[in-house]
């Protein structure tokens, strides 16, 4: 089948050029940077000592630094100059400009400005097994990861600054105290409290100020990775073909998950990767190109998987992390190199293309949301519940503007609640956390790199590289309200009642899962420079 693609392929006007060229150029040196594999067992039939080559053994630490900026938006209802409801005019969060919409609909407004910094050390051993077999392993260990955020303030007009005063992320306690007196009553019951969680859209979900703060700083062992890769083509010993590299790498989940009570880094996937690449050299540069596919599954101790223990509820949609693939097309320039000494030098010019699929995963926003010092965490429901004098004001628009975090009932704990108004009947006095992953939307990536390649010697090489990666604006909250059930005999979710724990996401969460209340990720650019030391044997 592989042949039979490959001779299509070459059957190309352009290719077949290229290939014809390839037989008049002097033969690689050394395979590319892109393909280059470990070799061993070389001429291991003749044993010639000039050319017998019976091992290949590289070691090579990388220190790599990321630093990433977001802005992160939410949606809000828009209406026109004019129009006017009951239940529109209620909404505190409600954009009422012509310009910004000319009929009723959802826009986005900015809430956020996201700084991300990670610092890693990746030592990786690369050994040829036989020909043009290698097997790798990489031991990373990271130094400083941290996910802050703080209010929008980067407009240069000063007219669409973000502070308390218009924030819906952490308006100030005059603001909640105004909302919460228009939607909530003295002496309601537990159903007319339930009810007006559905009407009560201005909650404090952390705080934030005008300078970054991090929750949280992470640092240790993250994931190893080990893999085989094989290049049944290789230029070098065959001039009339391209280099074809295939690898499989599998990512290992044995350091410490990251969780909401940690500083750890590892994510508890079993990650399977599977990669073909091929170049070809024509004399002083080499172009070349690559596909990856990336499946993450997830371990038994990952934050991935069922938020609701019991084998009764299916209304979860979303269970898995995300998958990825990724196309990269580039070229290495060589302007100096010498076969007898060793010596070669290369600039390294490469694009990738890629797309993430929809899953569950860690966002910006994990750390500040599952954080102990968030004070809306380990709530019960009567803490959140408003308290008035006797002139109607309300007493606590702290515990109120928490409110959020019991209408997902995987917050509760220790078992899952779906209906508040029941849980108070009952007089239920389990604590609400947030300590779970988000549901992602999905999303294209673009990057670019410039790398250097100096190889003064056949047992030392130096790598620089620095390069820019685009992920396109994305939903960050955009959990399923739930999935029908046999349970039920019409087709809505029964998000109340006996049916909602056979059908209603205990993952969800209409505070900012709803349309009209998400979070998106906007203007996400993360750079990366990296520089490695590779011990050539």
């Amino acid at each position: 089948m592989l042949v039979r693609v490959l001779n299509r392929l070459t059957a190309s006007p352009l290719l077949a050029t290229l290939a014809a060229a390839a037989l008049f150029m002097p033969a690689s040196a050394t395979a590319g940077e892109f393909t280059d594999l470990m070799d061993a067992a070389d001429n291991f039939d003749d044993r010639d000592p000039d050319t017998y080559d019976p091992f290949d053994f590289n070691l090579e630490p990388t220190f790599r630094f990321d630093h990433g900026t977001a802005r992160i938006s939410r949606e809000a209802a828009c209406v026109p100059t004019g129009g006017s409801s009951s239940t529109v005019d209620e909404n505190p969060r409600l954009v009422r400009d012509s310009g910004r919409c000319s009929e009723a609909t959802v826009v986005n407004n900015k809430e956020m400005l996201y700084r991300q910094t990670r610092s890693t050390l990746d030592i990786t051993l690369r050994a040829g097994l036989y020909k043009d077999l290698e097997f790798r392993a990489t031991l990373p260990y990271v130094f400083e990861s941290s996910r802050a955020l703080k209010y929008a303030d980067d407009d240069p007009s000063g007219r669409r600054i973000v502070d308390a005063a218009n924030s819906s992320v952490d308006p100030s306690d005059d603001r909640i105290r105004r909302h919460a007196e228009t939607v909530f009553q003295p002496g309601e019951s537990a159903s007319q409290f339930a009810a007006g969680l559905d009407d009560f859209q201005l909650y404090r979900f952390f705080d934030l100020s005008n300078q970054y703060s991090t929750a949280q700083t992470r640092s240790g062992l993250a994931d190893p990775t080990i893999g085989l890769h094989w290049a049944p083509w290789n230029d070098h010993r065959d001039p009339t073909k391209a280099t074809l590299a295939l690898g499989m790498d599998y990512t290992m989940p044995v350091a410490e998950v990251e969780r909401f009570d940690n500083s750890a880094v590892g994510r508890g996937l079993h990650q399977l990767s599977w990669s073909v690449n091929s170049s070809k050299k024509f004399d002083w540069i080499e172009p070349y190109f690559g596909l990856k596919y990336n499946l993450p599954l997830a371990s038994t101790n990952s934050l991935y998987g069922r938020t609701d223990p019991n084998a009764d509820s299916q209304g979860q949609v979303l269970l898995n992390p995300p998958m990825s693939g990724m196309f990269t097309v580039g070229t290495e320039f060589i302007p100096y190199e010498d076969a007898e000494t060793g010596a070669r030098y290369g600039i390294d010019l490469r694009f990738s293309f890629g797309y993430t699929s929809e899953g569950r995963d860690y966002t910006a926003l994990f750390d500040h949301m599952t954080s102990d010092d968030n004070v809306c965490n380990n709530r019960t429901i009567d803490s959140v519940r408003p308290e008035f004098d006797g002139d109607g004001n309300l007493l606590n628009p702290d515990d109120v503007a928490c409110a959020w975090v019991v209408r997902q009932p995987s917050n509760a704990r220790p078992l899952p609640i779906y209906d508040v108004r029941e849980a108070i009947e009952s007089g239920d006095t389990s604590e609400f956390a947030f300590r779970d992953l988000a549901t992602v939307g999905s999303y294209g990536t673009f990057a670019g790199q410039l790398g250097l390649n100096l190889q003064p010697s056949p047992y030392f090489q130096f790598k620089a590289v620095g390069g820019i990666t685009h992920h396109q604006s994305h939903l960050i909250t955009n959990a399923r309200t739930g999935r029908n059930s046999s349970q039920s005999n019409d087709d809505t979710v029964a998000l109340t009642g006996p049916d909602a724990r056979y059908e209603r996401n205990p993952a969800y969460n209409p505070s900012y899962d709803n349309s009209g209340a998400r979070f998106r990720i906007e203007n996400y650019n993360i750079w990366h420079f990296a520089v490695t030391a590779a011990l050539q044997f």
